[in-house]
Formats: C-alpha cells, structure tokens, sequence
C-alpha cells in the first residue's frame, strides 16, 4: 500500500503589509482615526508601562522616518508580546492608528484573541513580537 502525504496551508496574507509612513501622515493632517496602518521610524523615547482597562501596555515614542512626526505606540503586553525597543532602535509597527493632537498613537500592536480585529505586530531587529 502507498501512503501520500498532503500538506495544505492556508495563508491568511501572504505578503507582510509594506511601511506606508505617507498613509500615517495624511490620516494625522486629516485626523482620521481607526486605520489599519504600517509605520516605520527610530525610537525616540521609551515610556513607563501604563495599566488600563484591557491590561498591561508597552509605551514608547516613533518619529517616522522621512518625517518630523512622532507616533506613541501603545503594546498591550497582557495579550501580546513586549518588544525589547531601545533609543535609537528602528522598528516597523503594524497595528490601528488613532489620531491625537502630538501625532497619533498605534495601538492593536498584537495578535487578536478574539478575533474580531486585524492582528498588529512590532517588527524589531528582524524579529517580529505579536
């Protein structure tokens, strides 16, 4: 008797999403808010955890790169991944950006439980934390 192995993969986005630091602006001069986006910049400032309703967060400060705008990412740790981010790091950040008077915040930096949202991540030194 023969035995043939079938391998099936399913792939839910085949391509990873491409920093779009452009898109981020725009939504920032227009103040759009709950956007899908991907944004790459150097870390500027690393903040204090913050606790809240959904749990743990990460905080630190991105200016884009091309731009003077900064974007405070917000990383929920209780559901995601901390990223090990360091002054001076460049990172690309996948998540939904909210729009604010400083620049934004990118927040949904993780993978959803749920899930009822798209997964975000924190692409860092060729790792990727969700």
């Amino acid at each position: 008797m023969r035995r043939v192995g079938i391998a099936l993969l399913l792939v839910v986005s085949c391509a990873p999403a491409a920093p779009d630091n452009a898109s981020v602006q725009r939504d920032y001069a227009e103040r759009r808010s709950l956007v899908e986006v991907t944004a790459e910049g150097v870390v500027t400032s690393v903040l204090a955890d913050e606790s809240g309703p959904s749990g743990m967060h990460q905080r630190f400060i991105i200016r884009l790169a091309g731009a003077s705008q900064t974007v405070l990412v917000d990383n929920n740790v209780t559901i995601g991944q901390r990223a090990p981010v360091a002054l001076g790091d460049d990172v690309i950040v996948h998540g939904e950006y909210v729009w604010n008077d400083q620049g934004g915040l990118i927040h949904f930096t993780h993978h959803d439980p749920a899930p009822a949202h798209e997964g975000g991540w924190i692409e860092l030194h060729g790792m990727r934390y969700q």
